[in-house]
């Protein structure tokens, strides 16, 4: 299976949660300038949206967007407990849980913060406005070591992710202590080290080729 990436944006959620599965998978980088692979090949061939991740999963299937592609991943080891059994409440609640990382932290924040496209007073919104998402996430992590309890699921590969960019566009974490532990808790994970190890060199070469900043920090998630 090939799953595209461009390094250290939101699709490093895919890229851990592959390898939390032991899901063997071929990783496929997006430029995120001109959109094209490695190869030369026009990625909005494979995502017309030329969003990552990107997963093609046998058959001519591509999955997009992160709450199909994550459950989909979870799905094909369930021994790792990446996502509670279809048809359970918790399922539900990690749909949940993924879909406001999506929507309350990634889109409305990370994504207009970096974003070339984002004037400037929306951008200094973004980068004031995520305390309610960020208070609500870190209650949640006081009492528990991940968003779902003891066992460490996809919807954490994503949080994790997020998290640890929202610095680098201008968004401390310090006034959340559990969120500040929390990310050294996901950070410690071997996997998590083995996803960083791979993307964090691909994204130093990205930027030292086009030296892409915004806001005067390195942008991470402009694919995303």
């Amino acid at each position: 299976m090939d799953l595209y990436i461009s390094p250290l944006s939101c699709s490093f959620a895919a890229h851990l949660a592959c390898l939390e599965a032991g899901l063997p998978v071929t990783l496929r980088r997006v430029d995120r300038a001109t959109k094209r692979l490695d190869d030369g090949a026009d990625y909005r061939a494979i995502a017309p949206l030329a969003n990552v991740p990107a997963l093609a999963i046998g058959d001519g299937v591509i999955l997009t967007e992160m709450g199909a592609v994550l459950p989909w991943i979870a799905d094909r080891a369930p021994e790792s407990l990446l996502a509670p059994r279809w048809g359970s409440p918790e399922r539900y609640e990690l749909a949940a849980w993924i879909h406001l990382v999506s929507t309350e932290i990634h889109k409305k924040h990370l994504w207009m913060i970096f974003s070339e496209k984002t004037p400037e007073a929306v951008k200094a919104w973004a980068r004031s406005d995520a305390s309610a998402p960020l208070a609500l996430v870190a209650k949640r992590l006081e009492d528990r070591p991940y968003l779902m309890g003891e066992a460490f699921t996809v919807a954490d590969a994503y949080l994790f992710w997020a998290l640890l960019v929202l610095p680098f566009g201008g968004v401390p974490i310090a006034a959340w202590p559990s969120l500040e532990a929390y990310v050294e808790r996901v950070r410690a994970r071997p996997c998590t080290k083995a996803a960083l190890a791979i993307e964090f060199p691909m994204f130093q070469k990205e930027q030292a080729g086009v030296g892409a900043t915004a806001g005067g920090a390195t942008n991470p998630v402009s694919a995303g």
